[in-house]
């Protein structure tokens, strides 16, 4: 029988043969039936009293009102899903169940409930069910048993499910109505049933279009394109290539791609060149705000609560916990976040922004204990009590923690508190995310499930989100859509992207709960994994048969990742067999005519070469005119810095770097905006352990001091630690001071030690940071603690052979609450400030002040006394402690004559490095050798190598040091680096 017409055209026929009777198309989606109305009218002509409804619309208003009045509820597949979940849970308790309670995870529960749906879309009952359907017997017996028992919970619940709604069903239409379906439209047995009790014979059935690789096929194939690409990325940039230089209309482009990894490629794309998109079928959510937000916090809590997580979301502007009321703002809470050390732990989180512990961020030689609180402290604690009142909010309690509804229910919480709802799309998330927990509420989800599991139904629940769904293609936008509904839209240029084999054909997988052969035995319509394979590819190609005007086909030849190749899909090689005449054409034919792959900047293509043509971004204009153009072969490089003037700066940077000059590259600020600035800073207020690390590296000086480029304190989980150095050294210098400040608080000449009283401090001091700071384990707390001990233990023995008395401790260098005014000769004076460890009396006038060093002694030599300026503190304080003695009125005579680093520690071994106070004018001359040196501007790399490699700005310098060795033997540098060098040579 000849077919007359397109399927539009048969369509438009029947519902115009009688005008006034009412007309219900059956489609298989709302879009594809709407774009099929739209087409019609657009055409052929207006139509009237038509409609479109999906066969599950339809059958719903026909039963609602008898649900109502029965008192019926009826359930969707997320309720379904939770009903077969809790009838496992109920079964695998059973011994010999078939399916064990620790097999009750995502995956196989999805399996049995697709099985269950699928027997019952069939029409089949518990009762119809035998165990010799099955190739297992007691696998036939369980889901006979699991199918028996979801009907007695339906029953029990006045629920039911789309296919128990056929008995519920009227038995005719309205006289003035018909129904209109597309044949083939492939229905499973009760839906089919359900179509033909309604329709009371009154159903016409339009033959659908053949496909469009079929004989009959009405495809434009004279207007047909072909490439290949090697990559997503490079198919997906020549498709919006063609577009642009072809200067097709956006809102007249179809884009049919085979998953959601084109659409997310497309969408990176558009974006960047601002090209607007619409999808059909939309986006994973986490392309939105509201989605990222949900997918970061989850990740939080699976982590342990790191707070490098929560710092990411707060930083992406995902959340907000900011406070207008306070003036507090997100950036605030970043800083807090990152300055607390938390690191990871619930407890770390309510114990390091709960207490009063400050972390200082700073020198070494400024403890925070004893400097006076300014309005900034006051303002940074403002800020810790604001995040320790939203630990309440934020953190889950543990009904939360323990069931998918309770971490979901979390989940919308903290988003409806605590997100920021930037666009329309992520109302509408946070909306679907509600509705969802409302309908978690109905369900019978496990109140009780291991921790990971619950984050697997969690994920799942959250994947199936989609964002900016456009059913309808909208004008003035790029149409994306899918194999699975694409191909109607109409639009007169159609992309057909991703037709490589594997894209096309498929996996066919069969369900294991419920195999082809058992579909077979069981019989009653069930439809195997193959036969739904191969209707969905004949929906497919059918629709896509309805495409009209310019046909553009391609796909990835080429796997850059995996550098692995792909075929083409075998329609693809029908429509080359057609468009080309060679009805024999074979693969390699195929691949001929393709020619070279399209890459990502391609230039060789004849939709790219015309001159007069649209490039799609800078970087293929210029590809395009280095191509087309000779002359600029030759100087390639000037063309392309001509167009990105950083290129140019960042290769100059390169050349002055690698040259014999010191040049501003290199860290050398010189003219007259560095001598102004530094003219500027009338108070020179300086710690010694800012000299010090000037001399170690002035460019790292340069970034903390000058910049005041701030280093993240990340604190990284680690199960085998407790205290970072750091904040082992702090503990360790608390101890000390109050255990030497209890001992020598009677002013004795001859102090009284007190083993069990240091114990007792030291073991107060580590409980009080175990409070702040939480261990992760007992075990590694009572390590720590031990090696702690042993440190103490090697205090009391150095201190029970001390000879001296001790008469400061923690002794802050100010007078009348301003720093030191130290003169350092004739035209030369700082304003110092830092603490002494401890200032001891040898004498009558006489003194000797200690630096508590935990770490190791290695880098203090003997007879190293200043190491190239990096060891100055000793001196410094030296000559600090005496001005602050005599201006204070302690004593006026006072004089310090040694200055000892004392390492009271089991990795120091108790060793105490002295250094006498009997050449002041050396370290004035040091530290005018790197006063000078600042004031040139001369802030270069260190000149060992060896200290980039703990150095928090590593990243930024690179291997900057290693490149600068040359410049400092060099001659021409001799005058710039004189002084400098002088410095570092001082022993």
């Amino acid at each position: 029988m000849k077919i007359v017409g397109t399927f539009l055209e048969r369509l438009y026929d029947a519902i115009r043969r009688e005008p006034f009777r009412r007309k219900i198309v059956i489609a298989p989606s709302y879009i594809e039936g709407q774009s099929w109305l739209m087409r019609i009218c657009r055409e052929l002509g207006p139509v009237m009293n038509v409609e479109v409804q999906t066969v599950q619309s339809f059958v719903r208003s026909q039963v609602q009102f008898s649900l109502y009045q029965q008192g019926l509820t009826l359930i969707g597949e997320q309720r379904s899903f939770w009903i077969i979940h809790h009838v496992m849970e109920q079964m695998a308790s059973k011994p010999d169940s078939y399916i064990a309670v620790d097999q009750v995870k995502p995956g196989i529960a999805m399996h049995v409930h697709q099985a269950i749906m699928d027997l019952r879309r069939a029409g089949v009952s518990a009762g119809e069910l035998r165990d010799d359907h099955f190739m297992s017997q007691q696998k036939g017996s369980y889901v006979r048993k699991v199918l028996s028992a979801y009907e007695r919970f339906l029953n029990q619940r006045s629920w039911i499910d789309f296919p128990g709604l056929l008995s519920h069903l009227p038995t005719q239409l309205p006289e003035n109505v018909e129904l209109i379906l597309p044949d083939p439209m492939p229905l499973p047995p009760v839906s089919a049933r359900m179509m033909e009790r309604l329709s009371n014979g009154r159903m016409t059935r339009i033959i659908a279009d053949s496909s469009f690789t079929d004989v009959q096929s009405t495809l434009p194939f004279g207007e047909v394109q072909f490439y290949h690409a090697t990559g997503r990325l490079a198919e997906v940039r020549e498709a919006l290539r063609r577009i642009i230089q072809g200067r097709m209309p956006l809102d007249e482009v179809e884009m049919i791609v085979p998953d959601e990894e084109y659409a997310l490629v497309i969408s990176t794309m558009c974006a960047s060149f601002g090209i607007p998109c619409s999808y059909a079928d939309g986006l994973p959510v986490i392309t939105s705000g509201m989605g990222r937000a949900a997918h970061f916090l989850l990740n939080w809590l699976e982590s342990g609560y790191q707070v490098r997580q929560l710092v990411l979301i707060l930083q992406q502007q995902l959340i907000t916990f900011s406070d207008r009321d306070q003036g507090i703002t997100n950036a605030d809470c970043i800083r807090a976040l990152e300055k607390s050390g938390i690191g990871w732990g619930k407890e770390r989180y309510i114990k390091l922004l709960g207490s009063g512990h400050v972390r200082f961020q700073g020198d070494a030689d400024e403890r925070p204990e004893e400097r006076e609180r300014t309005e900034q402290q006051q303002r940074d604690d403002d800020i810790k009590k604001h995040l320790t009142n939203l630990l309440g909010e934020l953190f889950p309690d543990e009904a939360a923690l323990s069931s998918p509804k309770g971490i979901w229910g979390w989940l919308v919480n903290i988003l409806d508190r605590f997100g920021v709802c930037g666009t329309e799309e992520d109302a509408i998330v946070l909306q679907e995310m509600k509705g969802i927990a409302k309908e978690l509420q109905e369900c019978p989800v496990p109140d009780s499930m291991p921790f990971q599991q619950m984050f697997l139904y969690a994920r799942d629940m959250l994947q199936e989100l989609r964002v900016g769904v456009q059913r309808l293609p909208k004008p003035g936008f790029l149409y994306i859509s899918s194999l699975s509904n694409g191909g109607i839209s109409g639009r007169k240029h159609t992309f057909l992207l991703g037709m490589d084999e594997q894209s096309w054909s498929g996996n066919i997988r069969q369900n294991p709960m419920l195999l082809d052969e058992e579909c077979r035995r069981i019989g009653a319509g069930l439809h195997t994994a193959v036969q739904r394979q191969r209707d969905r590819q004949r929906l497919r190609d059918g629709r896509l048969g309805m495409i009209s005007g310019n046909i553009t086909f391609s796909f990835s030849s080429y796997d850059l990742a995996e550098g692995a190749t792909a075929s083409a899909a075998f329609q693809l090689l029908q429509v080359f067999r057609k468009v080309s005449g060679e009805t024999n054409a074979d693969y390699e034919m195929l691949h001929r005519s393709l020619g070279e792959p399209v890459g990502y900047l391609d230039v060789e293509q004849p939709s790219s070469t015309e001159l007069n043509g649209l490039p799609l971004d800078g970087s293929h204009y210029v590809f395009r005119q280095i191509h087309a153009n000779v002359n600029l072969m030759r100087d390639r490089q000037s063309f392309i810095e001509s167009v990105y003037p950083s290129l140019r700066q960042g290769r100059l940077a390169l050349e002055a770097r690698g040259s014999s000059q010191v040049t501003e590259h290199d860290g050398y600020i010189a003219g007259d905006e560095w001598t102004d600035y530094w003219k500027d800073r009338d108070e020179r207020t300086l710690s010694a352990s800012q000299l010090e690390k000037y001399a170690e590296c002035p460019m790292r000086y340069f970034f903390q001091y000058v910049l005041r480029i701030r280093v993240k304190d990340q604190v990284t989980f680690d199960r085998t630690s407790w205290l970072k150095p750091n904040e082992r050294g702090s503990l360790l210098h608390e101890v000390y001071r109050r255990y030497m400040t209890e001992v020598s608080a009677s002013k004795a000449v001859s102090i009284t030690h007190d083993h069990a009283r240091l114990l007792r401090i030291a073991e107060e001091t580590i409980l009080l940071y175990a409070e702040r700071i939480p261990a992760p384990s007992p075990h590694v707390f009572e390590r720590e603690r031990q090696a702690m001990l042993r440190d103490v233990d090697v205090f009391y023995r150095m201190e029970l052979q001390a000879k001296t008395a001790p008469r400061f401790f923690e002794q802050e260098l100010i007078v009348d609450g301003q720093p030191l005014h130290l003169e350092l000769g004739e035209d030369m004076a700082i304003t110092l400030r830092g603490i002494v460890d401890r200032i001891d009396q040898v004498a009558p006038h006489q003194y000797r002040i200690i630096d508590y060093k935990t770490g190791s002694p290695r880098p203090y030599k003997e007879n190293g006394m200043f190491a190239g300026g990096t060891q100055l503190q000793h001196a410094l304080y030296a000559m600090g402690t005496e001005l602050w003695l005599r201006q204070t009125g302690v004593d006026s005579e006072a004089k310090v004559l040694e200055a000892s680093y004392v390492f009271p520690s089991e990795r120091g071994h108790g060793q105490v490095i002295a250094r006498p106070q009997t050449e002041r004018n050396r370290v004035t001359a040091v530290i005018r050798g790197i006063l000078l040196s600042m004031e040139q501007g001369l802030f270069i790399p260190a000149s060992n190598p060896a200290v980039c490699r703990y150095c928090d700005y590593a990243a930024v310098c690179g291997e900057h040091a290693e490149m600068m060795a040359h410049k400092r033997k060099d001659e021409a540098n001799s005058e710039l680096l004189h002084t400098l060098l002088e410095v570092e040579y001082i022993e």
